[in-house]
């Protein structure tokens, strides 16, 4: 229906232009992308872009929102139920992980963490410090992971982080410092 808002025909739009932004984001950073350019991809004029967005940041800003979103079924899960979760939305959208190597540019990773604290997922007795180490490990390991083109699959990476956190693999090393 035309003139009523987020109709099918106006959802239909936010999608192309989300999905153009998403796409030229696998080839370049989000600084290099210009309203222009999107507009001609995704073969839409400006006025119709600014009718939903008013920049490519404000667009990714809503891919990201739209995403955290989609996360929230993780109430009552345990925290590596809910971290393979996580890991499996960005395993099943590829493009949408683009979106973790727009340092700066983007609030994604900032924003599933709060996700994961709101949720009250995460393992007890965690310490301001502790929380912060590992808050940056697990976005360095999925940047990594994505950059590495997500060889794991989402239930071994979890593995991979718990034991990680837990330095499992570290045991041997200890033995040695101590």
């Amino acid at each position: 229906m035309v003139g009523v808002k987020n109709n099918r025909r106006a959802r239909y739009t936010q999608r192309v232009i989300q999905e153009t932004v998403l796409s030229l984001l696998q080839s370049k950073p989000i600084n290099a992308i210009s309203v222009t350019e999107v507009c001609a991809r995704a073969d839409v004029n400006r006025t119709t872009f600014y009718r939903y967005y008013t920049d490519v940041y404000d667009c990714v800003e809503s891919i990201e929102q739209a995403f955290v979103r989609s996360l929230h079924p993780l109430t009552g899960a345990t925290p590596s139920q809910a971290l393979e979760h996580l890991l499996t939305a960005f395993y099943e959208d590829k493009k949408l992980s683009n979106l973790v190597f727009a340092e700066g540019k983007t609030k994604l990773l900032d924003r599933m963490q709060e996700l994961m604290v709101q949720s009250k997922i995460q393992p007890p007795l965690i310490e301001d410090y502790q929380d912060a180490y590992i808050g940056a490990g697990l976005q360095n390991i999925l940047k990594k992971w994505v950059k590495d083109g997500m060889p794991e699959p989402p239930h071994q990476l979890t593995q991979i982080i718990i034991d990680t956190i837990l330095a499992r693999n570290l045991d041997d090393l200890r033995d040695k410092i101590l």
